[in-house]
């Protein structure tokens, strides 16, 4: 062989290598099969839809698969925390936020959102939404947010329970 025949079959190698490396760990190159590497919007909580916020800030979580950190925005606050995922289990640690003042902090969002979060012992992706679930009951709903897309008109949406 020549030396730039060999060149190129090094060079094939690496990138299915790294294609391949990034399959198994969230990155670039990974399908849409786990929750992590995704910004997720949340549309429900609680069984009640969440409605857009006034400043077109939407609540989101997203799972950095190589930090295994959790971060996202709650509906006033930023927050973060570590998380475990297993197979089909999930389970957050507990959760870090800023301090902003909030409208209705003791029974608003951002309470119904880190009570998921403290509840979640599961996750699944159902109908392309990810579903944070405790012993079957669903506790929370996200729909993947797509780069460049529009937020979703919630009011046009319909809402299951399971």
């Amino acid at each position: 062989m020549t030396m730039i025949r060999i060149q190129t079959l090094i060079l094939l190698c690496f990138i299915l290598i790294c294609a391949f490396a990034g399959v198994l760990h969230g990155g670039a190159f990974s399908s849409s099969s786990g929750p992590e590497g995704i910004e997720w919007r949340l549309v429900e909580t609680g069984g009640a839809p969440v409605s857009p916020l006034a400043n077109e800030r939407q609540p989101y979580i997203l799972l950095d698969p190589v930090k295994k950190r959790v971060s996202g925005f709650s509906g006033c606050n930023n927050f973060f925390s570590s998380y475990e995922l297993d197979g089909a289990s999930l389970k957050f640690g507990p959760v870090g936020s800023t301090r902003r003042a909030c409208p209705d902090l003791e029974t608003g969002l951002e309470t119904e959102v880190f009570k998921a979060l403290d509840k979640t012992r599961a996750w699944k992706i159902k109908d392309g939404m990810l579903l944070l679930t405790d012993d079957g009951n669903v506790l929370a709903r996200f729909t993947r947010v797509q780069k460049d897309a529009p937020a979703p008109d919630l009011g046009s949406m319909t809402f299951l329970s399971t």
